[in-house]
């Protein structure tokens, strides 16, 4: 058995270790390899063996001199479908070391390694054919990422039986999860009564199938790629197509925002609905800062900013104290020895071309994205006077006619 070549012998790993065989087995052929790495394990308490598990796994680590992260944790019925809850737990556990080793220089971690098996990438694509849904890729990839931290699964091109038979070849212990064999999961049913009886040559069939739609979804993917424009769609285009393409369009697009799941067919359907029949859409998605809605000829998803800054700046000499980095003095200040920076009040009104509006006004009049409106700032007097209103520029650089520039970037705290 090989390690597959992106794995590189001069970098250092994070494995996510189960004591399974597949997991064993990775560990084993990294030690063989001379590949640098340590081990994250949890202990979910879920089985009478867990126990068991962690102490093995402990006992061959400390033979073997790797450092193992372990994290005991235990399921509430409220967390309600257990997969769902084991996943995130070990993906929060992962990003947890990867990112406090990565910062504090410790570790430097190149990537972190998850044992999935040729096993696994079939039953993914057979669930994805079953469910019909959509998909960017089919089966598993071996490389990805997750909160821009890199997953590789070196060990795709191998079947799940031939790394038990690898790691009882070579000594190496592990444990089976009898949970594995209850069939009243679907992968576990899948697994059992399907996937473990395939021939040779009937995973090739199944892996050129993969293969061919995967071809095509890239062709399918570039067309859609071409379509999105600085992570917008064009709404006179969106109208275009018929429902189903703009699904499968959409599905695409939200790739583009991995952190925003549970989009269902309905729901892009109604948006498409909305689109077709003109009306307007603007709806939040979730418990979260992002809404979808239309913009200047635009469907897009963006984050709605709120913040509530304040700045009170005096004079030093006769310059201000600089605001942010492109802050700059100008006469239309000279009358106050102060101001004061704050988000603007969309009902104040303000001189905009020669003419008295209301800011509100104003914020459609340059085409303010609805992403800062709530953080738009504005320059007041001490009485509460707007004395300047910045105009909105793409690309944001201070030039001799600009009184004030803001970065608009450096106001945006939230997350």
């Amino acid at each position: 058995m090989k390690l597959k070549k992106i794995i590189k012998t001069n970098k250092k790993y994070l494995v996510g270790c189960s004591f399974g065989p597949d997991s064993m087995a990775l560990v084993s052929l990294l030690l063989k390899n001379n590949i640098s790495f340590d081990i994250a394990f949890i202990n979910y308490h879920l089985r009478d063996e867990s126990n068991y598990e962690e102490k093995e796994l402990l006992k061959f680590s400390k033979l073997n001199n790797i450092k193992v992260y372990k994290k005991e944790v235990y399921y509430k019925k409220e967390d309600k479908n257990v997969e769902s809850w084991a996943r995130n737990v070990r993906y929060d556990f992962f990003k947890e070391i990867y990112n406090l080793d990565n910062k504090n220089h410790k570790e430097n971690y190149e990537a972190v390694l998850i044992a999935h098996n040729l096993d696994d990438l079939i039953e993914t694509y057979l669930l994805q054919k079953e469910r019909n849904s959509y998909v960017t890729f089919y089966g598993l990839k071996t490389l990805i990422y997750k909160d821009d931290i890199p997953y590789i699964r070196p060990l795709l091109s191998y079947r799940k039986k031939d790394l038990e038979i690898y790691c009882l070849k070579n000594n190496i212990p592990f444990n089976i999860d009898k949970s594995n064999f209850d069939n009243k999961y679907k992968r576990n049913k899948i697994r059992n009564e399907y996937i473990k009886n395939l021939s040779d040559e009937e995973i090739k069939t199944i892996l050129l199938e993969i293969k061919y739609k995967n071809k095509k979804k890239r062709e399918e993917n570039n067309i859609f790629k071409k379509m999105i424009k600085n992570n917008r769609l064009n709404v006179k285009k969106c109208k275009k197509m018929d429902i189903n393409d703009f699904i499968n369009l959409f599905y695409y697009y939200l790739s583009y925002f991995p952190f925003l799941k549970n989009f269902s067919k309905d729901k892009i359907n109604d948006i498409y609905l909305k689109l077709f029949l003109n009306k307007n859409i603007k709806e939040k998605i979730g418990n979260t800062l992002y809404y979808i809605f239309i913009e200047y000829g635009y469907l897009k998803i963006d984050k709605i900013y709120e913040s509530n800054y304040y700045f009170e700046l005096s004079k030093k000499g006769n310059k201000y104290f600089r605001f942010l980095v492109d802050t700059k003095y100008n006469e239309i200040f000279s009358n106050y020895d102060s101001i004061i920076i704050h988000p603007v009040s969309r009902d104040d009104f303000y001189s905009y071309k020669g003419q008295k509006k209301r800011v509100s006004k104003i914020f459609i009049d340059m085409k303010l994205p609805t992403s800062y409106r709530k953080i738009w700032p504005g320059v007041y007097s001490k009485n509460g006077e707007l004395i300047y209103l910045p105009r909105y520029m793409e690309k944001v650089r201070y030039t001799k006619k600009s009184f004030l520039v803001f970065d608009i970037e450096s106001l945006i705290k939230i997350e």
